[in-house]
């Protein structure tokens, strides 16, 4: 396993974090809806077209491309998490769309059919390549000459309060290691417009455009939920995790967490700036 390409990861979401996505599946898509809807804008779909998407969460970008595609269109889904897979494939039977698909697979190294996709999308799902020219050069194979790529990923650290300011509640309590360097596989590991455009042109992409989206990330409906979020999923709660925080201190942690809060709760919810990268790209014909 440890020799396989993105082990870590693969470990990592089909063990807690997968777990812990799909128990808070329905707060996780309200918030990141907002990128998802603009990264699928950006794809500019056409009825009729096939579309994959990568590292789909629990599906609903890919349920909400498979109506822009109609009928006649097809999604495709990979995701690393089995536990993702499975809440994607109800999700779909239970709203009855046909025209999607979804496999447990690692975009990095699967054999995806040759020039058979005319949109290539992920909504935070390609930061996590031991190897993104690797990645992304198998990601261009399986595009369609002409075909389009679209993508969001993390912006950098200090333009993301829902980020920086629990950590440092965390780090009053816990050392924090230091975070992933920029070449490591992680949520900021594309957030530099010079990287992204270096990894995408080496792999073979032409016409690639980087562009900043800033809005709100609401972390939960009300302090406790947020709390809630912050203390497991986030990059806070992968600091205390990982230093295994014992009982005490996490309620510590907690304590802090939700006082620090109450300055970003309003009536739609406890929110923080976010900030995010939208990336296109094309293959050419």
């Amino acid at each position: 396993m440890a020799d396989q390409p993105n082990a870590g990861m693969s470990e990592f979401w089909n063990g807690s974090g997968g777990e812990n996505w799909v128990s808070r599946e329905a707060r996780l898509e309200s918030s990141l809806r907002p990128f998802g809807q603009q990264a699928i804008a950006a794809g500019a779909i056409v009825a009729g077209q096939q579309i994959l998407d990568i590292g789909f969460g629990c599906g609903d970008t890919t349920l909400e491309m498979a109506v822009k595609a109609g009928p006649e269109g097809q999604v495709h889904g990979v995701d690393i998490s089995t536990a993702m897979v499975e809440t994607a494939e109800n999700k779909a039977a239970g709203k009855g769309v046909a025209n999607v698909s979804f496999e447990c697979a690692d975009a990095q190294t699967k054999a995806f059919p040759v020039d058979n996709y005319d949109l290539v999308f992920s909504r935070f799902g390609v930061m996590f390549f031991d190897d993104p020219i690797a990645a992304f050069k198998n990601i261009y194979t399986a595009l369609k000459p002409g075909g389009r790529l679209a993508f969001m990923c993390w912006a950098p650290r200090d333009q993301n309060a829902w980020v920086g300011l629990p950590l440092q509640v965390v780090a009053k309590h816990l050392s924090l290691p230091a975070p992933p360097a920029i070449d490591e596989p992680g949520p900021f590991s594309l957030s530099e417009e010079s990287r992204v455009s270096a990894i995408l042109g080496a792999a073979g992409f032409t016409d690639i455009a980087v562009e900043l989206f800033q809005t709100p990330f609401v972390l939960g409906g009300d302090v406790d939920e947020a709390v809630s979020f912050l203390m497991q999923l986030s990059p806070s709660g992968g600091a205390i995790n990982n230093a295994e925080a014992d009982e005490p201190t996490r309620a510590r942690i907690a304590i802090e967490m939700a006082e620090m809060l109450k300055s970003h709760e309003s009536d739609k919810g406890v929110s923080m700036s976010a900030a995010a990268l939208l990336v296109t790209a094309c293959k050419q014909d």
